[in-house]
């Protein structure tokens, strides 16, 4: 199985060259309501909920991944870049950064994020559960103290569901990202940037907007080799009859190029 991590042209850049993820707290991600399906009850303001929230935030790192690699919604909210000069004919969308990011395909086995003991939850336990009502009952070691202190370092299935109603609880407006997530412990100053094996970053995907850029898929296809010698590059193109994308073998986008 390879998981997929959508990312701007900076962050790709950095991954490239480092073969390090984020582990971002969450307060740092784009939903407001992250972690907070954890409180329950009718007085979520209770310092005992409050505590145990301000502490798995920051305690905790979540890394973002993903199924699917050609998802036009989120290579337009994540996957931001640059368009560059070159290519053929007039850019109309020279200013439009949506499409101009990258997709990594990570092999979680080899990069560590099914470990249990790495990670609070590894990728294999971490589908995220899409539900349209939050939950809002009492659940299963809601007051476990080495999770909710910010000590817990590996995955403890006894302590599932508390982990589940903490980090992988969404609004269902969010089922078309397919998340699944590795939560890690970053209390540690810091540590919210991990590096994994340079082979585990199996395929790389060079969004839409530089697919005809044959200058750019050139020079980018040299640094990838380089930096990522085992990753196989693709390049995103339209599909002919569908509204989606295909992936194209860099070598063969390449070759369609006019210029």
């Amino acid at each position: 199985m390879i998981l997929y991590k959508y990312v701007d042209l900076d962050t790709a850049n950095i991954i490239i060259e480092n073969s390090t993820f984020k582990f971002s707290k969450a307060s740092s991600l784009n939903d407001p309501f992250e972690l907070t399906s954890l409180h329950y009850g009718s007085n979520i303001e209770n310092d005992a909920q409050m505590t145990r929230f301000i502490v798995a935030s920051m305690s905790y790192g979540i890394l973002s991944l993903t199924r699917n690699p050609l998802n036009p919604l989120m290579w337009a909210h994540y996957g931001k870049g640059e368009k560059y000069d070159g290519g053929h004919g007039i850019s109309l969308d020279r200013f439009n950064k949506s499409h101009g990011g990258f997709v990594f395909g990570i092999d979680p086995d080899e990069a560590g994020f099914n470990d249990n003991n790495k990670n609070v939850i590894p990728a294999k336990y971490g589908s995220v559960i899409y539900a349209s009502t939050k939950p809002k009952s009492p659940f299963e070691n809601s007051q476990n103290h080495t999770f909710f202190e910010g000590m817990q370092h590996t995955f403890n299935p006894n302590i599932l569901e508390a982990l589940q109603r903490t980090f992988l609880y969404k609004p269902s407006y969010w089922s078309y990202e397919e998340e699944v997530r590795v939560v890690r412990n970053v209390h540690r100053k810091n540590n919210e940037i991990q590096d994994v094996k340079k082979t585990s970053i199996k395929e790389l995907y060079i969004g839409f907007r530089n697919s005809f850029n044959k200058k750019y898929l050139t020079q980018i296809k040299e640094q990838i080799n380089e930096s990522l010698p085992h990753c196989e590059i693709y390049v995103c193109g339209f599909d002919k009859s569908e509204w989606t994308f295909n992936k194209i073998l860099i070598d063969e986008a390449i070759k369609r190029c006019i210029a």
